[in-house]
């Protein structure tokens, strides 16, 4: 390798390396202090780099705060979906996709703490603050969604509206999570996760 693109490969990695340092300080002051409350300056600070080194990272809290959103929310979604996959039936493949997305947002409290700050509805067509927020709300409503209607067609799930089902399961799905997050975060996410299954069970499983 020459030593020009020696340098060059070098630099590259020491910027990789300052982004990912700086979406996870992003992410944590967000968090603490929400959208609104939240300053480049501290952001600098937890993260221990100059506020000029930021501002040559990212141009503003804006493209930082959808950039958080789009790393961390993608990596939801992906999980999410992929849970679906080998599932034996459209039921256990939306309790898969439940505790894929749970268990995600538990071990980043962080980035929950970071939804829940926000104060709106998830279920109801949030305003969120990033286009990125709200093209990965509108897919995974869409992922729910289609789970849902492959549940009633195989007959374990209630014949109702799939959206309709889909938005309550996510309403319930804010309230557990945020329970979890005032209650201090203690509990395991297996007893978490399967609250939130047998909720599912109780509400929307069909009869026998």
């Amino acid at each position: 390798m020459a030593p020009s693109s020696a340098r060059e490969t070098v630099k590259q990695a020491r910027r990789d390396l300052h982004r990912q340092h700086l979406l996870d300080a992003a992410e944590r002051v967000f968090a603490a202090r929400g959208y609104d409350g939240t300053r480049m300056q501290e952001i600098a600070s937890e993260c221990g780099l100059a506020l000029a080194t930021v501002y040559g990272i990212v141009r503003g809290k804006e493209e930082l705060y959808a950039e958080v959103h789009e790393v961390r929310g993608r990596a939801l979604l992906e999980r999410a979906t992929k849970a679906t996959v080998s599932s034996s039936s459209a039921f256990a493949a939306l309790q898969a996709a439940v505790r894929a997305y749970t268990e995600f947002l538990l071990a980043h409290p962080h980035y929950l703490r970071l939804h829940l700050q926000e104060s709106q509805p998830w279920a109801l067509d949030p305003r969120f603050t990033s286009a990125e927020q709200g093209q990965l709300w509108r897919e995974g409503l869409a992922l729910t969604v289609e789970v849902f209607r492959a549940a009633i067609a195989e007959g374990s799930i209630v014949d109702e509206s799939p959206t309709l089902l889909a938005r309550l399961m996510i309403a319930a799905h804010q309230v557990f999570l945020g329970e979890w997050v005032a209650q201090g975060m203690v509990e395991s996410s297996d007893v978490v996760v399967a609250r939130m299954q047998n909720h599912i069970a109780r509400a929307f499983a069909r009869s026998s």
